[in-house]
């Protein structure tokens, strides 16, 4: 049975070392697949050598690389000594970053563009068909400029436009995530926008479960309710609801808990539905956090957390199962769903306004 883990399960260090090590542990815990996720934030390029070296790895352990996180430049999240910190998502960030695909600066914006391509190619080489992308978007700066909104949205599409071509030619789709921070109605708006634009073969976007109970916790299945067609790959992780302070950009990173599916509040049968009707590729990639003092109890923790996506890869197989089963035949001879196989799902849940 297929299972799928971020690289990054117990640590974010990039020295090679670490590295290496959670990626043989992923093996040798018995998964199938990862979602490569190092230097997922920072403005890091990755050389020719290092990508070589990572397929080999990937395919000496007999792993296969389902997905790519890539980074979209920079570093958000500021933390404090005393636990405090900083989550730069607002406003427009200038410090601190030297890479930044919607940057007004254009030698940032184009080497914003080199850092995605730089992704892309890696995912090509190590068999990715979809890498993971974020945006934040800085709402409070659109909500006192209606021009600057306007122009931040030109710079994104001058920079995707410019990138389309090389993710078509490589076989690599780009998804956008959910962030947990950023209010529910300013992402509609931005996925409405990108999947106007351009086409499934290219763009779609990639669900977080956790981040969603954060974002939407009226309704945590929103997006995939709305955007089931444009699903494309699946960050999964449980959780246990929001902070008191939803306002509180840091406290609401903190409570991004990323815990092994069904120890938290996530609706897993639900979620089950909807991948099971969208075009998103299996195995769903779990992106957990898992610590443990031993050795020999990371693994265990490790076989545990494969154990439970296994579970989830078969009640979405199940489900579709099920939905083929309720298929009927119409008059034109074109197949379609059963009203009854869609209970729940007929009447979409008003979008909720968070700020």
């Amino acid at each position: 049975m297929p299972s799928s883990i971020n690289t990054d399960y117990k640590n974010d260090y990039n020295d090679w070392p670490a590295i290496i090590g959670q990626v043989e542990n992923i093996a040798r815990a018995g998964f199938t697949h990862i979602q490569w996720i190092h230097d997922w934030q920072g403005d890091y390029l990755y050389s020719k050598s290092e990508m070589y070296f990572v397929r080999d790895l990937i395919r000496d352990l007999g792993l296969n690389c389902h997905t790519l996180h890539a980074s979209e430049g920079g570093v958000r999240s500021i933390p404090n000594p005393d636990g405090t910190g900083i989550f730069q998502n607002r406003q427009r960030i200038i410090k601190n970053i030297r890479k930044d695909y919607t940057s007004p600066a254009e030698f940032i914006r184009l080497a914003g563009v080199d850092l995605i391509k730089n992704r892309i190619e890696l995912s090509s080489l190590v068999g990715a068909g979809a890498m993971v992308l974020h945006m934040q978007l800085p709402y409070e700066l659109f909500e006192k400029n209606a021009e600057d909104k306007k122009e931040y949205y030109r710079l994104v599409f001058k920079s995707l436009d410019e990138i389309e071509s090389v993710a078509l030619n490589a076989g690599v789709k780009i998804a956008f995530e959910n962030l947990p921070c950023t209010p529910q109605s300013y992402t509609d708006e931005c996925f409405e926008m990108l999947f106007n634009r351009y086409s499934e073969d290219y763009i779609g976007f990639c669900y977080d479960s956790g981040h969603a109970v954060l974002c939407c916790p009226e309704n945590p299945c929103y997006l995939p309710e709305k955007y089931h067609s444009r699903l494309l790959v699946l960050h999964l992780q449980d959780n246990i609801g929001t902070p008191e302070q939803r306002t509180d950009d840091w406290a609401v990173i903190k409570r991004d808990l990323h815990r092994v599916p069904f120890s938290g509040v996530v609706d897993w049968n639900r979620i089950a539905e909807l991948i099971a009707r969208s075009p998103a590729d299996l195995p769903a990639d779990f992106e957990v956090l898992i610590s443990a003092a031993a050795e020999k109890e990371e693994i265990e923790l490790l076989v545990d957390c494969r154990e439970k996506a296994e579970q989830f890869h078969q009640m979405v197989l199940s489900q579709r199962q099920a939905d083929e089963r309720g298929r009927v035949v119409s008059p034109q001879g074109r197949p379609e769903y059963n009203p009854g196989s869609f209970a729940g799902t007929g009447k979409m849940t008003p979008l909720p306004k968070l700020r």
